[in-house]
């Protein structure tokens, strides 16, 4: 009614009933009988739904989905039997989300352990007590909730861990490149350099042994690369002609620096992300053929986290305008690498290169 005064308990009221949402069952049987016993024990509640056969079983968690709260399975019916229907679950990773309880007749020590083996959460045989499986049902519903309700926490934690990790590298890199002169644009490249030529790395060849986690601390530690150049003179480093050789010398010097600052981090030096952090420091400015710096490391002896970096931080120097010299084309930044004119590099990563300069232009937007 128009001037009908809402109470606090009809608030509580109706929002109860919107949260009253009944679980979604799945009662897979041949036996209308024991399709029709189950239901009438949940249906007050429960949301139920049936399948006569494994072939309606899989329609209906094809087209529901997660949205099943639980799948009270039977073992023998026509078309498919209720351990194809596991073997299919198993294939597709449906068990890992969807519960599954067997109620069956079958007793033997060899169906109750090949349903548990293929990820049954629970095996009653019949006959049974209604008031236990409806005990089962509910306990077995309310711990995979518990169970996605702190997957879905700890999801969120480490999605914010990941962003805050993020936040202090972008942090840290804009204020270096705000030291050294350069646009701040040039971590963002290297970081996405160096992610597109280990996708296609690892496309192309297991000779790293680089997991898609590897990947990400590579990309991730490639904003580090120039931390070093904080303890370089800024007279140096802004200096728009070339540099002298004494000049060259103390540039050189940034990969020691930087790799220092990171040996200095006593409680984190062991920690995976520093190490390789370490590595592209000291290492980006190495080159395959001996002729790079500090080290004069060869071939593989330069870690493969400073090798992709060493190509990514080359393009984007060439491709991007810096005081000292105006951008290249990508045309010309390709050939110029090819051809050796930047140093030696692995002939892999130039391969790869080659193989992903379509994306380059596509994800890249660089003001030439």
């Amino acid at each position: 009614m128009k001037n009908k005064v809402v109470t606090q308990k009809d608030k509580r009221e109706q929002y109860g009933k919107q949260i009253q949402i009944k679980q979604r069952i799945l009662v897979v049987d041949d036996s209308k009988m024991n399709r029709e016993i189950l239901c009438e024990m949940l249906k007050d509640d429960f949301e139920i739904i049936e399948a006569t056969n494994g072939q309606e079983c899989v329609s209906l968690i094809e087209q529901y989905g997660k949205e099943i709260s639980l799948v009270l399975l039977d073992i023998v019916m026509p078309v498919m039997d209720g351990f194809e229907i596991l073997m299919y679950m198993n294939r597709n990773h449906w068990i890992e989300d969807v519960p599954v309880i067997m109620i069956s007749s079958e007793e033997s020590e060899n169906y109750i352990r090949k349903a548990f083996k293929f990820g049954v959460s629970d095996y009653i045989s019949r006959p049974f007590d209604s008031k236990v499986v409806y005990q089962r049902v509910f306990n077995t519903i309310k711990l995979y909730a518990k169970q996605r309700r702190l997957i879905s926490m700890v999801s969120d934690q480490m999605h914010e861990k990941e962003k805050n990790n993020q936040m202090m590298v972008e942090v840290l890199s804009q204020i270096m490149e705000f030291r050294n002169g350069e646009s701040g644009l040039h971590v963002v490249h290297i970081n996405t350099l160096t992610r597109l030529l280990l996708e296609r790395l690892v496309e192309n060849t297991d000779a790293y042994n680089l997991t898609p986690d590897d990947c990400y601390l590579i990309s991730t530690a490639s904003a580090f690369h120039d931390i070093g150049k904080v303890g370089i003179d800024e007279s140096i480093l802004n200096k728009p002609g070339k540099l002298t050789k004494e000049e060259f010398e103390t540039m050189k010097e940034h990969t020691l620096i930087g790799a220092s600052m990171l040996d200095k981090l006593e409680h984190y030096k062991d920690e995976k992300m520093i190490k390789i952090a370490y590595q592209i420091c000291r290492w980006h400015h190495e080159r395959y053929d001996g002729k790079g710096y500090p080290d004069g490391l060869t071939g593989e002896q330069i870690p493969i986290a400073a090798q992709v970096v060493s190509v990514a931080d080359v393009y984007d120097a060439l491709v991007s305008k810096r005081v000292y010299k105006d951008a290249y084309s990508h045309e010309q930044a390709m050939k110029m690498i090819l051809n050796g004119e930047c140093g030696a590099f692995n002939p892999l990563l130039m391969e790869v290169l080659v193989e992903i300069q379509d994306k380059i232009k596509e994800e890249m937007h660089y003001e030439v």
